[in-house]
């Protein structure tokens, strides 16, 4: 891997150009993507999936197309379903998709409105007790929990059916990926990377992770490919990764993954810097200077608020602070001057979030910060601990509403397919008594008339 960078190093528009023109040389079709009933669900014109690997809805009532494509990559077992960011005539086929596929997770990789643009519709009940009805897919969508981040976003959603089967859904949402841009270092991504991984949703074991942005392409691509690459190297060797390979392989799949020469260059610099986190290569292709410039290269391009805020504060100090009311921890960032100076050697996690606790500073560097030690306090007093316990009531009372509403949703929703299905039954019931009545009536009408009339 570090051999394959240094060979690109500098000719970024180049070597995106060259993979561009190869993954041009296949005979794949997508005709049910350009059917006319087909184009109103594509979000895009010229974003579609391939025939060969498009999945297909089981279940809908009105057609089996979604704009969604499931990759592959056998070298490491993983397989994901890449879409668009669901459209309002989509949510419906969208949420179908989710429940047919048993994914355990959604991550979207993009904001609802991006620099005045709306980039995908509020597919998802975003507020916690919010309750989606999707009644052409047989589904109510509850979100259940939502943890708020710097950098992404967790909500816990509960999904039933109508007949009463019951799923817990993950949706991961990161909010500082720029379109058509990349982050601002491989930090933040790195750590979404690995909350995402230590959640289980892309293990083989469970359905395949559902990954969006606008097109589920760019963002997406970038995604997978250095979460595949980071895989092989971690199972197999960084020896083994071929990080231009599996991105052609990965475009057999689905058109156009990966959109510039910046994401490219981005998912290189995260798929080292991870490895390096691991402690399979070592820091010294990531440290010069040229490479440095690389890791900042989406501020001149994004707009002002694309760019990201500090690295946040340990997720089980953010927790902390929520539970025990006050926290008192210092934290501190790595300098912009040297971002890559105490990396964790693995990745970082829901659980562990910030600087690997094994890792230890070099204390002969100047720039390297110093942690100091200072005591975690817990000031909750009597009457903070009995509001909490009101509030926590208060809490379990709302969510036992309702499961209550929802529960009466599902008997209403049996209750209108029961009725349907009644409708249906009285229907053939008299196309069968009837038509023969109304045969031998109209025979023996014209019989007479015949008759008579000779």
């Amino acid at each position: 891997m570090e051999e394959e960078y240094q060979n690109i190093h500098g000719c970024w528009s180049s070597y995106y150009t060259t993979i561009c023109i190869e993954a041009r040389n296949n005979d794949f079709t997508a005709v049910e993507a350009l059917k006319t009933e087909n184009k109103a669900y594509n979000r895009y014109r010229d974003v579609y999936p391939y025939d060969h690997s498009r999945v297909q809805l089981q279940s809908c009532s009105t057609t089996d197309y979604i704009n969604a494509s499931m990759v592959e990559v056998p070298e490491v077992g993983r397989k994901y379903i890449l879409t668009q960011g669901p459209l309002e005539n989509t949510t419906q086929h969208f949420w179908t998709m989710v429940w047919e596929r048993e994914s355990k997770a959604i991550i979207m990789l993009n904001r609802l409105i991006e620099k005045g643009s709306k980039k995908c519709h509020n597919y998802w009940p975003s507020s916690p007790g919010d309750i989606l009805d999707c009644a052409e897919a047989g589904l109510v969508v509850i979100n259940e929990s939502v943890v708020p981040g710097q950098h992404y976003n967790l909500t816990t959603l509960s999904i039933t059916n109508t007949e009463g089967e019951r799923r817990t859904v993950l949706h991961f949402q990161y909010t500082t990926w720029p379109d058509f841009g990349v982050p601002t270092s491989p930090d933040t991504f790195l750590q979404f990377l690995g909350a995402v991984r230590e959640s289980g949703s892309l293990e083989n074991d469970v359905g395949p992770a559902i990954i969006h942005c606008s097109a589920g392409i760019g963002r997406s691509g970038s995604f997978i490919l250095v979460d595949s690459c980071l895989l092989q190297a971690e199972e197999q060797g960084p020896q083994a990764v071929n990080i231009k390979q599996t991105l052609l392989n990965m475009r057999t799949f689905r058109l156009g993954l990966i959109q510039t020469e910046d994401q490219l260059k981005f998912s290189y610099l995260s798929i080292l810097e991870g490895s390096r986190r691991a402690g399979l290569i070592t820091g010294s292709v990531l440290l010069n200077d040229s490479t440095k410039d690389d890791i900042d290269i989406s501020s001149s391009e994004s707009e002002d608020d694309d760019i990201p805020p500090p690295l946040p504060p340990p997720r089980s100090e953010s927790l902390q602070k929520k539970v025990e009311g006050v926290v008192e921890e210092e934290c501190s960032i790595p300098t912009a001057a040297d971002p890559f100076n105490q990396i964790p050697r693995s990745l970082p996690t829901v659980n562990n979030p910030g600087i690997d606790e094994d890792s230890s500073p070099d204390m002969s560097s100047p720039s390297t910060p110093v942690h100091k030690e200072s005591p975690t306090k817990c000031l909750l007093n009597n009457n903070k601990f009995n509001e909490r316990k009101r509030e926590y009531e208060l809490r379990r009372r709302k969510k036992e509403e309702e499961m209550a509403k929802t529960e009466e949703k599902i008997k209403q929703m049996k209750e209108k397919q029961r009725e349907s299905e009644a409708w249906q039954s009285r229907k053939e019931h008299m196309r069968e008594t009837l038509l023969p009545f109304c045969v031998g009536l109209a025979m023996f009408l014209a019989g007479g008339y015949y008759y008579f009339r000779g």
